[in-house]
């Protein structure tokens, strides 16, 4: 009985495919401004963020649907992508389908859904009917609703009681307009004009922090700062950020920036070949990654220390998975035990830890240029052409009889004069990483039982192996502003431009000043006018 009114349901999410803001300013704009931020967008919400708003409407117990579009990843981070992204038909049936399996869930329990609406659903025209409509879908649109829109979606909810002779049903019909509107699937953001420029309202503002911090949408606490007007200043902003980053939900969030940030989240599905590593087993790949987020966890919440500190502390947490690359004795099961690696060792901090290492590696061979490049580009912000077209990327295989180590064939690939200027930039960081193996295990030999030289030179500065590449990357200053650009452009869900140049030195400036503590450039970002700001918007409308 639902297919007569799905065509409408779709239309409502047809809407958002149809008409948007086109993307970011273009670099004519950005250019003829010091202070040009990008245009307001349509953000559609990740997985994450609609399961939250599910559960923020509904409460639990909840079962969550779990076929939903997948989140995609656009330079390097999710949130950038669900800025550019519309709902494909295909998208549009997913989400129908779950919207209704979380109604049917409240629907199929009349004390739950009566609870839920605050009084028996036995007329949708009653007044308690009414204003249950009217603040679910202010709540669930994360902002005020108009006398227009509540009134449309009574009329369908009537239509609909009446024509199946059942006034749940068309409470729920109402509900699921409401759940399947752009107005739920996306974060609609447009701003206003104020003295300074053209900034987000108030209620724009509370999504912004909700999401960014919370992966859900605003709390009443929010909703009313929101409905006061507080988050129109900087100052209404950072004490209602300064409040979600003491929530729990804030820690999980946070680390999923971290996933992103560090490309860890490829570790679920780590391939290495079994017969060449023995201490691979089928959950080593994620436990890998939780040790690298538990990491950013302990350095971000727990210490509250400095960011590159992660780039040289001796502390990590291990389990038998992980203890088994390490090398350590005594730990068994899957529980996690932290540990504190002896300051003369082999390791320190985030790059040497297996997971870092065997993400940036072959199947079965290291790879000193992926991890050369993943430094250059994810660490230093600097870019890392791809090899030109028709340049073979294959190394020259060794002479039978006369084995040569890795390091020494990418010497001969970097003769060539179009291949040389790129891998000297990475090579030389990888080859300080060299004495770990393609699953992150220590070593003196490599695979040809050849001594393994981890000494280089990265840019002018010699290094004899891992803990000192782990100590220049924790001293770079281009270190501390790429993270804190990364964060500026996963916030805003664009890269940075032109346009941003000053807000992104006004943020790396207000990192160091802060000593590096990652709490604080989270608050230093949202209360950065190009976090807070926009360029008005284009009339410009994208066609179907």
């Amino acid at each position: 009985m639902r297919q007569g009114y799905a065509p409408l349901l779709c239309a409502l999410v047809g809407l958002a495919s149809c008409v948007g803001i086109i993307g970011d300013s273009g670099d004519e704009r950005a250019a003829a401004a010091a202070f040009a931020p990008a245009e307001p967008t349509l953000h559609r919400l990740t997985r994450p963020q609609i399961q939250n708003a599910w559960l923020d409407l509904f409460g639990n117990p909840l079962t969550i649907p779990a076929d939903l579009p997948v989140d995609d990843v656009l330079y390097g981070f999710s949130s950038i992508s669900a800025a550019r992204s519309t709902i494909a038909p295909v998208d549009a049936e997913k989400y129908e389908k779950a919207t209704y399996e979380v109604l049917d869930q409240i629907f199929a329990d009349p004390a739950r859904r009566d609870a839920l609406v605050g009084c028996p659903v036995t007329a949708v025209g009653e007044p308690c009917v009414k204003d249950f409509v009217a603040s679910f879908t202010s709540r669930a649109w994360r902002r005020p609703v108009s006398e227009e829109e509540v009134t449309s979606l009574q009329v369908l909810s009537a239509n609909v009681a009446t024509d199946l002779v059942d006034e749940p049903q068309g409470l729920k019909f109402a509900l699921a307009a409401v759940l399947l509107s752009p107005h739920f699937l996306f974060r609609v953001e447009v701003g206003e004009p104020d003295d300074e420029g053209y900034r987000y309202t108030s209620w724009e503002m509370a999504s912004r922090l909700s999401f960014l911090l919370l992966d859900a949408p605003p709390d009443d606490t929010l909703r009313e700062a929101a409905r006061r007007g507080e988050l129109a200043t900087a100052e209404g902003v950072r004490a209602q950020a300064s409040r979600l980053l003491d929530d729990p939900r804030a820690r999980v969030t946070l680390t999923r920036f971290f996933r992103d940030f560090m490309n860890i989240g490829k570790l679920d599905a780590l391939d290495k070949q079994p017969e060449k590593f023995p201490q691979l087993s089928a959950t080593l790949g994620p436990s890998m990654r939780v040790e690298m987020e538990r990491m950013f966890e302990n350095n971000v919440f727990e210490k509250e220390g400095d960011f590159r500190d992660m780039f040289t502390t001796r502390d990590t947490y291990v389990n038998e998975d992980l203890a088994r690359v390490y090398g350590i004795e005594g730990i068994t099961g899957p529980e996690w035990t932290p540990v504190t690696l002896p300051e003369d060792g082999r390791r320190a901090g985030i790059l040497t830890t297996p997971g870092f290492l065997a993400l940036n590696a072959h199947k079965t061979q290291t790879s000193p240029t992926h991890r050369g490049r993943f430094v250059r580009l994810n660490l230093f912000c600097q870019d890392i052409p791809p090899p030109p077209p028709g340049i073979s990327t294959t190394l020259p295989e060794p002479e039978p009889g006369k084995p040569t180590t890795l390091r020494q064939r990418l010497d001969e690939h970097r003769t060539n004069p179009e291949c040389a200027g790129c891998h000297e930039r990475m090579d030389p960081i990888g080859f300080a990483f060299e004495k770990y193996d393609a699953i992150g295990a220590y070593r003196e030999v490599d695979e040809n039982g050849l001594p393994v030289d981890s000494s280089a030179v990265v840019d002018g500065h010699s290094v004899e192996g891992p803990i000192d590449m782990a100590e220049l990357v924790a001293s770079l200053p281009e270190v501390g502003a790429c993270i804190a650009r990364r964060f500026y452009e996963h916030a805003g869900a664009h890269l940075a431009g032109k346009g941003d140049k000053g807000s992104v030195e006004e943020l790396v400036a207000d990192f160091a000043a802060g000593d590096y503590r990652f709490k604080d450039l989270v608050l230093a970002l949202v209360t950065n006018d190009g976090y807070r700001y926009a360029s008005k918007p284009s009339q410009e409308e994208v066609k179907p």
